[in-house]
């Protein structure tokens, strides 16, 4: 699997998906913005257009002439979707912790602080759920997919913005005392596992049943 992980980090995803993400966290530096845009950006232009390349470069052909397993091949695609996300969220974390220095924490929508942070590891892991196992049915057609984890993460964000800046009991959950911030993090977190955990079970299966 290592060696399919280091095909899709050099061969199969481009650089660029590597590097747009700190690109991306800049947007954290503009004042009273909606920070959620910065994460859903993956959505918006990183995954179709690394589906996309997975079909212009003929990946599914490619994998099926390996001495490797499907599992492998789903493995190492998620892996390398992971690492991406996760490129996001360090470098969010650090242009939002400059952020706060240069501007203060207080913002009209949802603070940057640590329930955010594990709001957004929760939103990546909602997308991926919904995502990942609907494309492992075909590994080629990604459009429905997609639109479909865009709808719903689009939803679960305008609750959480639109939530902590209109509603002052969502605003004393999510920005109030650092504790229960804390405890957000920790059911976050917890719970993007367990939706990882099925959708990587789901894409394996779904994908395993391709004949």
């Amino acid at each position: 699997m290592s060696n399919l992980l280091y095909k899709e980090l050099k061969l199969s995803v481009h650089w660029f998906f590597f590097v747009l993400p700190i690109m991306l966290a800049c947007l954290m530096f503009i004042p009273g913005w909606i920070y959620s845009f910065v994460f859903m950006y993956f959505f918006w232009i990183s995954i179709s257009q690394i589906c996309a390349g997975y079909t212009a470069r003929q990946d599914n052909s490619f994998n099926a002439m390996l001495p490797v397993t499907k599992k492998s091949i789903v493995q190492a695609k998620i892996s390398a979707i992971l690492i991406i996300q996760g490129i996001h969220i360090i470098t969010a974390l650090v242009f939002g912790i400059i952020h706060n220095h240069l501007y203060g924490q207080a913002n009209w929508f949802f603070d940057i602080n640590i329930a955010f942070f594990g709001m957004m590891t929760l939103l990546y892991a909602i997308f991926n759920v919904l995502f990942l196992p609907q494309y492992f049915k075909t590994a080629y057609f990604f459009g429905k997919p997609v639109i479909l984890g865009v709808l719903v993460t689009l939803i679960y964000v305008f609750i959480l913005e639109y939530g902590t800046f209109k509603y002052e009991f969502m605003r004393n959950i999510f920005e109030g005392d650092v504790m229960i911030q804390w405890i957000i993090v920790g059911i976050a977190l917890a719970l993007s596992a367990l939706l990882m955990f099925i959708a990587v079970k789901k894409s394996i299966h779904n994908y395993e049943s391709i004949r």
